[in-house]
């Protein structure tokens, strides 16, 4: 019987101090009982130890009822920035009622605005907790993790690392067609607290004429410090476009690595290997 059962039971069985509330209480015990012969049941119960499902393994779930039912994320995402100085540009359009302009003789017109787009080049940060991510999906605890690590993790690890540089958020896809992969890619592996590049664009690039190429000189200045107080452990990056910008801070052209075989290296530090 899951734990929150067992306190679910204690408390009634406790709390009576008349004889009609000790009735009440073993009846109320008794109740718990029965429903929890149910298997489906005991599995639901079960999976609320487990973070009830992949997406709150990753992500967390906010329970306000229950303190028990709630799961700290596994996975931390940084809001993405521009590198560079925003640029937008504005989209007027209109709405024609086509059926209002055939049927009451008028110009059918039902709504003019206008949207505001901008394109840029963005600096995105993901942490992943891997004693936590473990906890969460086996329901071990955090600090057995080593103990519990499984295929299931590992293949969570890698696919969410492809997902991340190669799937863009889907809004206003008729009018945007917002298909980009990411340029650069690095993963890292540390028991410390995790690092972010964020302060390489401090003061924003694009003053050349290339600013893919600014945005990697920057991080070339900013990573060599980090990695000496750090100390973590890197996979060789997966990059595009002038990344010879980034040596000798990431010796970029003896440590390459595509895409596939960094989500790799990721699902394997997990694994162990």
């Amino acid at each position: 019987m899951p734990g929150g059962c067992r306190f679910s039971s204690t408390c009634f069985a406790e709390a009576g101090t008349s004889g009609r509330q000790r009735i009440l209480a073993k009846a109320a015990a008794k109740a718990v009982k029965e429903r929890l012969k149910d298997k489906a049941r005991k599995d639901n119960l079960k999976a609320l130890q487990c973070a009830a499902g992949l997406e709150a393994a990753m992500f967390g779930r906010m329970v306000t009822s229950d303190l028990l039912a709630r799961t700290d994320a596994a996975v931390h995402v940084a809001h993405a920035f521009t590198v560079h100085p925003e640029s937008t540009e504005s989209d007027y359009f209109s709405a024609i009622d086509d059926l209002l302009r055939e049927q009451e003789d008028t110009l059918g017109s039902g709504h003019i605005g206008n949207v505001e787009l901008t394109a840029g080049l963005y600096y995105s940060y993901v942490v992943v907790d891997l004693p936590l991510l473990v906890s969460n999906l086996s329901g071990c605890p955090r600090e057995q993790w080593i103990e519990h690590r499984s295929e299931l993790a590992a293949e969570v690890l890698r696919r969410l690392v492809h997902l991340i540089a190669t799937v863009s958020p889907g809004a206003k896809l008729g009018s945007t067609a917002p298909h980009s992969y990411a340029q650069w890619v690095m993963v890292e592996r540390g028991n410390a607290q995790p690092r972010t590049l964020a302060n390489a664009f401090l003061k924003p690039v694009g003053n050349g004429q290339n600013v893919l190429e600014d945005t990697y000189k920057a991080t070339r200045h900013l990573t060599p410090g980090l990695t000496r107080c750090s100390g973590s452990r890197r996979a060789p990056p997966c990059g595009m476009g002038p990344i010879e910008h980034l040596s000798p801070a990431l010796d970029p052209e003896t440590q390459r690595s595509p895409l596939p075989g960094l989500a790799k290296w990721a699902a394997d530090t997990l694994r162990g290997s």
